[in-house]
């Protein structure tokens, strides 16, 4: 039996571990259903479950064969707050207010259930030699789970790592993604009566405005691709009290770990210079980062191969229908897409709701950097890394939404997702067969690090929750 006759054969158990996933919603740190219903699969296939880390009750490490090469995949199942959705083509919610798979995680953790469960089997038949593994991964919304998870050395003898993300287009992720540092700046002044005597109280809400402010200047002088994007924390506050309590929630990104840790360090001194100029009192709440991610080219023409395999995925008129109907409720995103794809491939796609290709490689690609971050990015600085992105929706789609979040229950996102996890479990095939590949991307690896040792973004004894 092949990857894909693996994949088929059980395609209805990892759709239904799919959408007990999705129907969980469980956000960071508490997926404590969703680790469990990948652990108790996991298990049931004969793999070794490690799901007692203790810094981390809601990861794991599934583990199947012995010895060398050691060939990992990660899961993610945490969902966003607030995009609980049903599977409809319009907007309502299953819960109002509650989580919901606005990023796709449920189909992201089962792709690579599927991908290790189909390794497993050629290892089982002894067609290739070695070890499959599969890190469940929590809180990658939260962008530290993996990051801790390379602190503890969770990761220090695996010899490759292979993943994906729901996607738009059907292709290898070839960019790197931007590091970042999340901090929280909690200000502590005195209360007084704003008419009567304003000069006895100091205003903790007038030192968040002063550190936006100075914020504002700072962005002038940050290296190019650097970004700082923040929220104000306060409680209802009456005019007429001077604020004693109000915070700012700050993500610092950058290309490169050092400089959003650079501007990081700039930015608590700015706070700092605020709580003087007001008299008050500041607490810098360190919130976590991740590094930046280094792709490995090496492994990513592997995937390439495994990719252009595969047979395209086809679609029913009731599907189409669905992408349909969601495209309409993202005006102007079709079109801009659609323009996107032109420009990144050549590829006139026009007259297409969804992605039916699988995009060629592009050394243009490879030369930008994708602003938003992932914590994947730590891992790939110590072990070489490389992912895909496959098709779960149409091309008009807005991510962390609510339309994400029905895609991720309905057939198109199920589809994607086995796709996935055929073309991840080929992947990983190639580098069993012919591990000199390995060594190419150890190789590689080793250059793209530039002789610099790697740093973990996680201050020692930093807690996650």
């Amino acid at each position: 039996m092949d990857i894909k006759a693996v994949i088929q054969d059980k395609e209805k158990e990892f759709i239904n571990v799919a959408m007990d996933i999705w129907n969980y919603a469980e956000t960071g740190y508490k997926e404590f259903k969703s680790a469990k219903r990948l652990c108790d699969c996991l298990r049931e296939e004969g793999f070794n479950i490690n799901d007692s880390i203790p810094e981390l009750p809601t990861a794991f490490i599934a583990e199947y064969g012995s010895g060398k090469p050691v060939v990992a995949f990660w899961a993610e199942y945490d969902a966003l707050p607030g995009l609980s959705q049903k599977v409809l083509p319009f907007k309502e919610p299953v819960a109002e207010g509650a989580p919901g798979h606005g990023c796709g995680h449920n189909l992201l953790g089962t792709a690579s259930l599927a991908a290790a469960v189909a390794v497993k089997e050629l290892i089982k038949k002894g067609k290739i030699k070695g070890t499959v593994r599969l890190y469940g991964t929590p809180a990658e919304e939260l962008l530290t789970g993996k990051v801790v998870m390379v602190k503890l050395g969770l990761f220090d003898d695996v010899d490759a790592v292979i993943g994906w993300h729901p996607e738009r287009i059907n292709m290898v992720m070839e960019t790197p993604t931007s590091a970042v540092c999340q901090v929280k700046f909690h200000y502590k002044g005195k209360t007084a009566h704003a008419a009567v005597d304003p000069w006895n109280g100091r205003s903790a809400l007038d030192a968040v405005e002063l550190l936006n402010i100075s914020a504002n200047y700072l962005r002038e002088h940050v290296p190019p691709g650097t970004t700082l994007h923040y929220s104000t924390l306060t409680e209802p506050l009456a005019p007429n009290i001077v604020p004693e309590k109000a915070s700012a929630w700050y993500f610092v990104r950058a290309r490169k770990r050092e400089t959003a840790q650079s501007v990081y360090g700039r930015l608590v001194r700015c706070a700092k210079a605020a709580a003087e100029m007001t008299d008050t009192k500041v607490e810098v709440e360190f919130c976590g980062g991740c590094s930046d991610y280094l792709p490995n080219r090496t492994i990513e023409k592997c995937l390439y191969e495994a990719m252009v395999s595969c047979e395209p995925i086809s679609y029913t008129e009731e599907e189409m229908d669905f992408i349909r109907d969601i495209s309409k409720t993202l005006p102007g995103s079709l079109e801009a897409s659609q323009a996107q794809v032109r420009t990144d491939y050549g590829i006139n796609v026009s007259d297409k709701l969804i992605c039916d290709f699988f995009a060629p490689l592009s050394e243009t690609k490879r030369k930008t950097c994708i602003t938003g971050s992932m914590d994947i990015g730590d891992v790939s600085y110590i072990v070489p890394t490389a992912q895909i992105n496959i098709a779960c929706y149409g091309y008009a789609i807005a991510g962390h939404s609510w339309q994400v979040a029905a895609y991720a229950g309905h057939s198109v996102g199920m589809k994607g997702m086995l796709k996935a996890g055929e073309v991840m479990a080929k992947g990983a095939k190639l580098l069993f067969e012919d591990t000199s590949i390995i060594d190419r991307a150890k190789e590689e690896h080793k250059e793209s690090l530039g002789g610099k040792p790697y740093e973990s973004p996680l201050p020692d004894g930093y807690k996650p929750f």
